[in-house]
């Protein structure tokens, strides 16, 4: 075998084997040489572009904006209206000098339903007992204040002012609502909190539509006088 022979197998193994193995591999025939990828390589380049609208996507969460808030409550109005129910929006009632901040106030015909809204976007994961929520939001992450003391602050105002008017045998309660089309909510049963579309479900539930005798525009009539509006 005389030298251009052997010169020419180890072209063949040194260059031409790589590059066909890159190929089958879908590996860039820089790092089949050397063993890892090469800066300003077409394979690295790729890898920094998906990983650069990776990072976008990731920071694309956001809160809630106003017009969702309007979506939610315009959803609530429709429910309203389909079930010949009565609502206050907003549902600011004032009594004694505390005030009730609810986005609405439904009376159905078995109880007095208060409807807070809450902003947060991205991952919102329910705390125990009383302790703080937490909120997972492009990469970062933050506590607040727990939906469920809130809720339960809110429902004592609405409580108070229905025993004023002489209907403490009225069930009332006041639930949470996440307006954010696209929030994710984890470990929140039993808290009385909702995404949108639980909500729908909620509503929709025996312990909203079962009637208990209740008049639904007589009771909403005697709350008004407590609303604060601007």
């Amino acid at each position: 075998m005389n030298n251009m022979t052997i010169i020419l197998i180890m072209i063949l193994v040194l260059i031409v084997v790589p590059v066909v193995f890159a190929k089958i591999s879908g590996r860039d025939p820089m790092e089949v040489f050397f063993g890892s990828r090469v800066k300003g390589s077409a394979f690295a380049s790729k890898d920094k572009e998906e990983a650069k609208k990776e990072n976008t996507a990731k920071k694309t969460e956001k809160n809630s904006d106003r017009n969702e808030l309007l979506v939610t409550l315009s959803e609530i109005t429709n429910y309203v209206r389909r079930n010949r129910f009565y609502v206050i929006m907003p549902g600011t009632l004032q009594y004694q000098g505390k005030v009730a901040n609810l986005g609405a106030i439904i009376v159905t015909r078995g109880a007095v339903i208060g409807i807070n809204c809450f902003g947060y976007g991205g991952t919102v994961t329910a705390g125990s007992g009383k302790d703080d929520w937490t909120q997972r939001i492009n990469g970062e992450k933050k506590k607040f204040a727990s939906p469920v003391v809130k809720n339960s602050e809110q429902e004592k105002i609405l409580r108070a002012v229905l025993d004023a008017e002489g209907l403490k045998d009225v069930e009332c309660r006041v639930i949470g609502v996440f307006t954010s089309a696209t929030v994710q909510l984890t470990g929140a049963g039993g808290t009385g909190c909702y995404t949108r579309n639980t909500l729908k479900s909620y509503l929709a539930s025996d312990e909203c539509v079962v009637s208990r005798d209740l008049v639904p525009k007589e009771v909403g009539r005697k709350l008004e006088p407590y609303v604060k509006r601007k």
